[in-house]
């Protein structure tokens, strides 16, 4: 029973440290193309945005399948269904109200992000928080490396305040740093987490909608209603 037991202790020391590993390897990963993006990125173009996101996500991809030689289920991805379209729209829209709903009560002035509607540029731009932005962010985050801390911290909350502080930092040349900018990330990455750790599927394809439905409501959505409403 003994030796059983130190097996099994010998078993998840090991995978927690390969966990570990594995998190470092693709934060530093990440953390170098977010460099790179910073330095190069404003001259760039979308293209290099695109790249930026579907690069990492590549490599990700080609681990688990090849390396780990596990299913895509393993990272949370599994066939769309409506029932996780609805959902994702449905938390989509509620992340964007707890963002709102303070500035509104603060009487924020929204004119300075007035935009004119432009079909392709809007269109540009859903394809791009749809399938850039909302995909590879929840791949990362909330498919690998929520999952990897999960494996060796045994306490959700710790987990989910990594996943904050990771988040933060990826997004830190692209951020002013105020308390509202951290206020919505973390805010967004509770909801987000909290709905994985409810739903016993594991899937991450509802949050991947609801951050790109997130994303074109605030980029896009908000921009061009206050410029229809003035």
């Amino acid at each position: 029973m003994e030796k059983r037991k130190e097996m099994n202790d010998k078993l998840e020391n090991g995978n927690k440290k390969r966990s570990a590993i594995e998190m470092i390897v693709c934060i530093l990963g990440m953390a170098v193309l977010t460099v790179l993006m910073a330095v190069f990125g404003a001259d760039a173009g979308l293209l290099a945005g695109v790249a930026a996101y579907w690069i990492p996500c590549a490599a990700l991809l080609f681990y688990v399948l090849k390396v780990e030689k596990q299913p895509l289920s393993s990272v949370g991805l599994e066939p769309i269904c409506t029932r996780q379209v609805l959902e994702g729209l449905c938390l989509g829209a509620g992340m964007f109200a707890v963002q709102q709903i303070p500035l509104l009560l603060m009487k924020m002035d929204y004119s300075a992000y007035a935009m004119a509607p432009d079909a392709v540029y809007i269109a540009v731009m859903l394809l791009y928080c749809f399938f850039c932005v909302g995909f590879a962010e929840e791949l990362i985050f909330r498919g690998f490396l929520l999952k990897r801390t999960l494996d060796i911290f045994s306490q959700k909350w710790i987990c989910v305040g990594f996943n904050i502080l990771l988040f933060y930092l990826i997004h830190w040349f692209t951020m002013q740093h105020t308390f509202g900018e951290f206020y919505n990330l973390a805010t967004n990455t509770v909801i987000l987490c909290i709905y994985l750790f409810r739903k016993k599927e594991g899937t991450i394809v509802p949050l991947v909608i609801a951050h790109g439905f997130y994303d074109a409501l605030t980029s896009v959505g908000l921009p061009v209603f206050v410029y229809l409403l003035n």
